[in-house]
Protein backbone atom coordinates (compact mmCIF):
# COMPACT_ATOMS: atom_id res chain seq x y z
CA UNK A 1 0.00 0.00 0.00
CA UNK A 2 3.20 2.19 0.79
CA UNK A 3 4.13 1.75 -2.61
CA UNK A 4 1.25 2.83 -4.11
CA UNK A 5 0.97 5.78 -2.30
CA UNK A 6 4.72 7.00 -2.81
CA UNK A 7 4.20 6.29 -6.69
CA UNK A 8 1.14 8.41 -7.03
CA UNK A 9 2.46 11.27 -5.01
CA UNK A 10 5.28 11.29 -6.92
CA UNK A 11 3.54 11.00 -10.17
CA UNK A 12 1.18 13.48 -8.98
CA UNK A 13 4.36 15.93 -8.24
CA UNK A 14 5.42 15.00 -11.85
CA UNK A 15 2.09 16.80 -13.47
CA UNK A 16 2.07 19.43 -10.82
CA UNK A 17 5.83 20.59 -12.19
CA UNK A 18 4.74 20.04 -16.42
CA UNK A 19 1.63 22.13 -15.52
CA UNK A 20 3.60 24.78 -14.03
CA UNK A 21 6.48 24.86 -16.43
CA UNK A 22 4.31 26.83 -18.88
CA UNK A 23 5.69 27.95 -22.34
CA UNK A 24 9.68 29.11 -22.59
CA UNK A 25 9.00 30.53 -26.38
CA UNK A 26 11.65 32.96 -27.04
CA UNK A 27 10.65 36.04 -28.45
CA UNK A 28 11.87 36.73 -32.09
CA UNK A 29 14.91 39.43 -32.08
CA UNK A 30 13.68 42.84 -33.09
CA UNK A 31 14.97 43.75 -36.27
CA UNK A 32 15.13 47.60 -37.99
CA UNK A 33 14.13 48.00 -41.45
CA UNK A 34 14.88 50.84 -43.59
CA UNK A 35 11.69 52.30 -45.26
CA UNK A 36 11.50 51.27 -48.94
CA UNK A 37 10.71 48.85 -51.74
CA UNK A 38 12.73 46.14 -51.79
CA UNK A 39 12.80 42.82 -54.15
CA UNK A 40 13.79 39.66 -53.56
CA UNK A 41 13.93 35.76 -55.39
CA UNK A 42 14.04 32.70 -54.55
CA UNK A 43 16.05 30.05 -56.06
CA UNK A 44 14.47 27.79 -58.57
CA UNK A 45 12.91 24.64 -57.95
CA UNK A 46 13.94 21.52 -59.56
CA UNK A 47 11.53 22.57 -61.98
CA UNK A 48 12.60 25.66 -62.68
CA UNK A 49 10.15 27.49 -61.00
CA UNK A 50 10.66 30.65 -58.57
CA UNK A 51 8.97 33.03 -56.23
CA UNK A 52 10.20 36.98 -56.53
CA UNK A 53 8.38 39.36 -53.84
CA UNK A 54 8.19 43.17 -53.89
CA UNK A 55 8.16 43.99 -50.34
CA UNK A 56 7.38 47.92 -48.99
CA UNK A 57 8.56 48.80 -45.77
CA UNK A 58 6.89 52.53 -44.02
CA UNK A 59 7.89 53.49 -40.65
CA UNK A 60 10.04 50.49 -39.29
CA UNK A 61 6.82 47.93 -40.72
CA UNK A 62 5.91 45.44 -43.42
CA UNK A 63 3.19 47.58 -44.85
CA UNK A 64 2.54 45.83 -48.25
CA UNK A 65 3.75 42.24 -50.29
CA UNK A 66 3.30 41.43 -53.65
CA UNK A 67 4.66 37.87 -54.68
CA UNK A 68 4.88 36.10 -58.41
CA UNK A 69 4.96 32.04 -58.41
CA UNK A 70 6.91 32.11 -62.05
CA UNK A 71 6.93 28.18 -63.38
CA UNK A 72 10.35 27.02 -65.01
CA UNK A 73 9.13 28.59 -68.44
CA UNK A 74 9.12 32.24 -66.74
CA UNK A 75 5.72 32.61 -66.97
CA UNK A 76 3.21 33.73 -63.52
CA UNK A 77 1.06 30.82 -62.33
CA UNK A 78 -2.51 30.63 -63.26
CA UNK A 79 -5.14 28.84 -64.06
CA UNK A 80 -3.41 27.18 -66.96
CA UNK A 81 -0.89 25.68 -64.68
CA UNK A 82 -0.96 22.22 -64.81
CA UNK A 83 -2.91 21.23 -67.35
CA UNK A 84 -1.24 18.68 -69.00
CA UNK A 85 -1.40 16.39 -66.14
CA UNK A 86 -4.16 14.21 -65.26
CA UNK A 87 -7.42 15.96 -64.26
CA UNK A 88 -6.51 15.07 -60.25
CA UNK A 89 -2.92 16.65 -60.65
CA UNK A 90 -4.39 19.76 -62.38
CA UNK A 91 -6.22 20.28 -59.00
CA UNK A 92 -3.75 19.48 -56.57
CA UNK A 93 -1.42 21.92 -58.96
CA UNK A 94 -4.35 24.99 -58.84
CA UNK A 95 -5.47 24.58 -55.37
CA UNK A 96 -1.83 25.03 -54.29
CA UNK A 97 -1.67 27.88 -56.42
CA UNK A 98 -5.00 29.55 -54.93
CA UNK A 99 -3.30 28.71 -51.15
CA UNK A 100 -0.46 29.98 -51.98
CA UNK A 101 -1.53 33.46 -52.88
CA UNK A 102 -2.48 34.60 -48.92
CA UNK A 103 1.22 34.18 -48.10
CA UNK A 104 1.82 38.18 -48.98
CA UNK A 105 -1.09 38.82 -46.61
CA UNK A 106 -0.10 37.05 -44.15
CA UNK A 107 3.14 38.54 -43.94
CA UNK A 108 1.78 41.64 -43.54
CA UNK A 109 -0.45 40.64 -40.96
CA UNK A 110 2.66 39.00 -38.73
CA UNK A 111 5.58 41.40 -39.82
CA UNK A 112 8.46 38.93 -40.40
CA UNK A 113 8.65 35.78 -42.11
CA UNK A 114 9.46 34.02 -39.35
CA UNK A 115 5.94 34.55 -38.64
CA UNK A 116 4.10 33.12 -41.56
CA UNK A 117 3.46 29.31 -41.01
CA UNK A 118 3.22 27.22 -43.76
CA UNK A 119 -0.45 26.30 -45.56
CA UNK A 120 -0.73 22.65 -46.27
CA UNK A 121 -1.01 21.94 -49.61
CA UNK A 122 1.45 24.94 -50.72
CA UNK A 123 4.55 23.78 -49.29
CA UNK A 124 7.21 24.29 -52.09
CA UNK A 125 6.19 28.03 -52.62
CA UNK A 126 5.94 28.37 -48.65
CA UNK A 127 9.81 27.80 -48.58
CA UNK A 128 10.90 29.81 -52.02
CA UNK A 129 8.45 32.63 -50.60
CA UNK A 130 9.76 32.74 -47.49
CA UNK A 131 13.21 32.63 -49.51
CA UNK A 132 12.44 35.12 -51.59
CA UNK A 133 11.11 37.74 -48.47
CA UNK A 134 14.29 37.24 -46.84
CA UNK A 135 16.21 37.70 -49.65
CA UNK A 136 14.16 40.96 -50.10
CA UNK A 137 14.32 42.00 -46.34
CA UNK A 138 18.16 41.50 -46.29
CA UNK A 139 18.50 45.02 -48.25
CA UNK A 140 15.99 46.52 -45.78
CA UNK A 141 18.45 46.16 -42.64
Amino acid sequence: MRKILNVLIFFSLGLVLVACGGDKKEEAPSVSYKDGTYHGESAKDERGGLVKVDITVKDNKIESCTMQNIDGDGKEKDESYGQSQNEGLYKIAQQAINLAKSYPDRLVEKGNPEGVDVISGATGTYKQFIEACNNALDGAK
